[in-house]
């Protein structure tokens, strides 16, 4: 059958296990002692979550409790899967029939049939109680049917999961009640969707609504009700009629009622990944054809615009030749195992070769990161996609490196995340910290697919080829396909094009993998050789940092020198005697080209994105103005733009999902904290609920413009935010917070800092920062700098301003630097130096780009 074929390539380089690798072999002994190591590492996981945790959700590994919800911190979108209904019992089940315990599988089935209900007046995520919950729930009864007939266990069993999983199917259907067909993304247990709750849900993304198909697919043909697959059916189709029709791509959140795309940026990470995966797997598990042409067709728009050599960066579905983010998350790792699944062997050994050179790096791939392969989001939750990516690649090609891959994983959760009470998450891969977090996930993949890497065949008591894996690693057997399909052909609606998709892989019998991996071997270090798989040089120009050394040694190699003016600023410019390639040569024209664009927009970004000033008046009615730092997004408050509210503070206090508090903070100036999302994702959060502005404050205690280098609030390149955003570091804030305890009234400006024009300055403790800075501290900071390279005038002003110091009047600014000329000050250790101003600070001059000119160049 065709849709078998789909399969295959799952399987089908087995024969690629009879080629020679040069790379590390490693022997059946060794492979087996990590394969039980593995499972020793699950149980270490597993049972303190039942001894310490269960029937709670999950497992707090660093204070061995169960958590449930609504009894810990609200987390906000984190919390959406819990429902206090034994999650990672639920989600588990089927690993233990991976690692072979049928006694320990019987007991978890009988805990989860006795205990475990639905019927709760929770609100949760549509998506994570499809995937984890359902998806566990007929995986189980599957497993629990098959050792009821094959073998003396579950004897007792009668259907009961398969009861439970209709029951909270049924309880999921509400959420497709929408224009569209495509699921509000959170529904209530026990009540549904209510009225006044549906504008909070109406926005999801695509992987939310469009990784259904497998589970109610799977729901349906195990219990005959076709209501559940007609759902799933008609999202699927809803989301494909609303690709982009030049690009073929994707979008990542939307309106699901109007059908608007609300984030337009296109990937194959965060938000949409599963997506992509459920049009191939829905092929594999249902035989639908249709679901393979649509694949093929988002695969070829993902490889054309997307696929960067084995970067993947995301861009934008209707100007797919942009880039929309300079960073890759942790999610994208999963796309190497499914081009194993697709048969396009070759991209998916380099997309994997990079993620591990970022994993030898890091130690774990970090939720995000650059595309100089630095931290972007430093928290690694113990993910498994990397590793799912590992295991396909193994099977598929039996090259031992990947289980040389594997181990080091192993070592790494052993030694960064193995906890006395189970696995901790790792809150930043830069310091190795821990957090009190074991996601159900880790025992339902991670572990699971670091065992099935080391295990053989006869390891396992099922054939797991006869299987396929969902997003959350559960197993649907591929018979499901020959079960009567619950739908009729007029439900169906057929793809506008008619061309055949791809029904057989390609060969890779003479395909050596570590050939493709060797050019890569160096590319997290900035020396890959091979051109295509490097950043365009207008690309790498973006990302480019003064003092980095693989970014110096980057553009030495274009010929391009750099060398200092006499005020101390460094002059980047082509020495056509350098000894480089052509090729080399254009790359740096086009970066020095690229570079003067970036200088000039930013110098322009920061004439509008000056510092702002947060002002109120204190209980003596005198006026307190806090400095605060801006937000290259919103409204730019210039121009002598200002806007006067009261204050309200947000619920969550993150401000990273739907406010629940949208009348107390509707046409006010809404304070949240740093932390958990983009600070651009918080200022949409905030218009949304109607607030006219808003005022970020650091999650650090003691932080200050003193202490911390000022900067502005990044966007995502999306422009849709038209309210102002402000930050304050924690001590700036302190009177703000305090003085809001007094007057809970307090109405406060947001506006441009003053000019030194306008302040009214009786001293040096007013100035600058404003916050009663000693006149002491303001003169050792002047003098620190004023050992720096002997700066001009003008260079100390704008270190000045860039640590916070921002309105000293010029009468005081010159009797201090006339003290530290003297040398009067003494120098010490915190030494501001002139390289260490901010780009735009740093400015090129206009014959950065001078060459000689070649008279064939074009």
């Amino acid at each position: 059958m065709i849709k078998t074929l789909g399969l295959i390539s799952l399987v089908a380089f087995a024969t690629a296990h009879d080629q020679p690798f040069s790379g590390s072999f490693m022997s059946k002994e060794e492979k087996l002692g990590l394969m039980e190591k593995a499972k020793e590492m699950f149980y270490h996981a597993y049972t303190n979550y039942m001894e310490h945790a269960y029937p709670a959700d999950e497992l707090m590994p660093l204070s061995c409790k169960g958590r449930w919800r609504t009894k810990e911190n609200n987390r906000g979108d984190m919390d959406d899967v819990l429902g206090n209904y034994s999650l990672t019992l639920i989600d588990t089940m089927d690993t233990l029939v991976v690692l072979g315990d049928l006694p320990e599988f019987d007991r978890a089935v009988s805990k989860v049939v006795t205990s475990v209900t639905f019927d709760r007046d929770v609100v949760v995520s549509v998506f994570e109680i499809n995937i984890r919950v359902l998806g566990g729930l007929l995986s189980g009864h599957i497993f629990a049917q098959h050792f009821k007939e094959n073998s003396n266990h579950l004897q007792w069993y009668n259907g009961e999961l398969l009861a439970m999983a209709k029951d909270l199917g049924y309880r999921l259907m509400p959420a497709f009640n929408t224009t569209t067909g495509i699921p509000y993304s959170r529904v209530n247990l026990r009540y549904g969707i209510k009225k006044d709750q549906l504008h909070y849900f109406q926005e999801t993304c695509t992987a939310c609504a469009g990784s259904m198909i497998l589970e109610l697919a799977a729901l349906s043909r195990l219990s005959g009700i076709p209501i559940f697959e007609e759902k799933a059916h008609r999202s699927m189709d809803s989301l494909w009629s609303l690709r982009h029709r030049s690009s073929n791509l994707m979008g990542t959140v939307l309106n699901v009622d109007s059908g608007d795309w609300i984030r337009r940026d296109s990937g194959v990470g965060a938000g949409i990944d599963s997506y992509y995966e459920y049009c191939l797997k829905a092929y594999v598990l249902l035989g639908e054809s249709r679901y393979l042409s649509r694949f093929n067709k988002h695969y070829a728009a993902i490889m054309k615009y997307i696929s960067q050599g084995p970067m993947l960066l995301d861009v934008h579905m209707h100007r797919p030749q942009i880039n929309s983010k300079n960073f890759m998350d942790a999610l994208l790792a999963f796309w190497p195992g499914l081009q194993v699944l697709s048969g396009d062997l070759k991209p998916a050994i380099e997309t994997h070769e990079m993620l591990y050179q970022v994993v030898q790096k890091h130690n774990f791939i970090p939720e995000a990161f650059t595309t100089d392969f630095q931290v972007h989001w430093g928290q690694h939750p113990l993910r498994p996609e990397f590793l799912e990516s590992t295991y396909f690649l193994y099977k598929a090609t039996g090259d031992p490196h990947y289980l040389n891959v594997g181990r080091q994983v192993l070592n790494s959760l052993q030694k960064y995340a193995r906890v006395e009470c189970g696995f901790a998450a790792v809150k930043d891969v830069r310091t190795t910290a821990n957090e009190d977090t074991m996601d159900s996930f880790v025992l339902a993949e991670t572990f699971k697919y670091l065992y099935l890497l080391f295990a053989e065949s006869e390891d396992l008591i099922i054939n797991i080829d006869e299987y396929l894996f969902t997003t959350e690693g559960h197993l649907l057997p591929l018979s499901l396909s020959v079960q009567p399909q619950n739908y009729t052909d007029a439900d169906k609606i057929l793809d506008e094009d008619t061309d055949l998709p791809k029904r057989s892989c390609p060969s890779f019998d003479n395909l050596l993998t570590e050939s493709i991996r060797k050019p890569l071997k160096n590319m997290v270090d900035g020396l890959c050789p091979n051109r295509k798989s490097r950043i365009e040089a207008r690309e790498f120009a973006k990302i480019f940092q003064f003092g980095n050394e693989n970014h110096m040694q980057r553009i030495k190699a274009m010929g391009i020198v750099i060398t200092k003016l006499p005020n101390g600023l460094p002059l980047l410019f082509m020495n056509s005697s350098h000894e480089s390639n052509p090729e080399d040569q254009i790359d740096g024209h086009e970066f020095l080209t690229e570079l003067n664009i970036i200088m000039k927009d930013v110098n322009q970004k920061e004439k509008i994105n000056s510092a702002k000033s947060v002002s109120f008046d204190n209980q003596d009615g005198q006026k307190v103005s806090l400095y605060a730092g801006a937000a290259n997004f919103g409204l730019p408050l210039n121009l002598g733009l200002k806007v006067v509210a009261r204050i309200a503070i947000a619920n969550p206090v993150k401000g990273c999902e739907t406010l629940i508090n949208p009348n107390d903070v509707k046409e006010k100036i809404v304070l949240v904290e740093r932390g958990d999302c983009m600070f651009i994702e918080k200022a949409r959060k905030l218009q949304e609920a109607g607030a006219v502005g808003g005022i970020v404050i650091d999650n650090a205690t003691d932080s200050s413009v003193i202490t911390s280098r000022a900067f502005s609030m990044s966007d995502d390149g999306i422009d849709d935010v038209s309210i102002p955003l402000v930050f304050l570091f924690a001590s700036e804030a302190r009177p703000l917070l305090d003085m809001l305890n007094i007057n809970p009234d307090l109405l406060v400006t947001i506006s441009e800092l003053p000019k030194e024009t306008e302040a009214e300055i009786d001293s040096v403790e007013d100035t600058g920062t404003m916050i009663n800075n000693s006149i002491d501290k303001l003169k050792k900071i002047i003098g620190d700098i004023m050992t720096s390279n002997d700066p001009t005038q003008d260079q100390v002003s704008d270190l000045l301003k860039w640590r916070g110091y921002s309105s000293i009047d010029k009468q005081t600014f010159l009797k201090l630097l006339m003290e530290a000329r003297k040398g009067i000050i003494n120098k010490n250790d915190d030494i501001i130096k002139v390289d260490e101003l901010p780009p735009s600070k740093q400015k090129i001059s206009e014959n950065d780009t001078r060459r000689k000119v070649d008279p064939d160049e074009n």
